[in-house]
């Protein structure tokens, strides 16, 4: 604990010299504080990468000595393998793109409504509105 007190105190000098120190001192200041934050948080980033990669080697470890030990061997599920006739003719009619089968870039293809399509769906709607509306009762005689 006597290190994070050490580097508590330097942090208090630091803000209590960025008042007073002249301007270029402060920055240079802030510099090196920054640089200082940057290689621990490298370090740090390696430490957990290094434990990370150790768990998973061990993990593996474990599981081929589990596979060994096992006499029935489990067969892999077939895997499904799409239809390349799509892809290929694309591919046909347009040989100078070739990241065609991305999303963002097939061509898009709007339709609009017209005047009549509009009121075509105007009339159905009012239609529908109509057979839905409750029963009037007949005056009696």
């Amino acid at each position: 604990m006597q290190y994070k007190d050490e580097m508590r105190r330097l942090i208090d000098i630091v803000k209590q010299q960025s008042f007073n120190a002249p301007l270029v001192q402060t920055l240079d200041d802030l510099k090196t504080m920054t640089n200082a934050v940057k290689d621990l948080s490298d370090r740090v980033e390696m430490r957990v990468r290094k434990s990370l990669t150790a768990d998973t080697k061990t993990a593996n470890k474990k599981a081929s000595k589990k596979k060994a030990k096992k006499s029935k061997a489990i067969k892999p599920f077939p895997s499904i393998k799409p239809n390349n006739t799509q892809q290929q003719t694309q591919q046909t009619t347009t040989p100078s793109t070739a990241t065609n089968s991305l999303p963002t870039n097939n061509n898009v293809s709007a339709s609009s409504f017209s005047a009549k399509d509009i009121s075509d769906m105007r009339n159905d709607f009012v239609q529908k509105q109509q057979a839905l509306q409750p029963i009037k009762p007949t005056p009696s005689f």
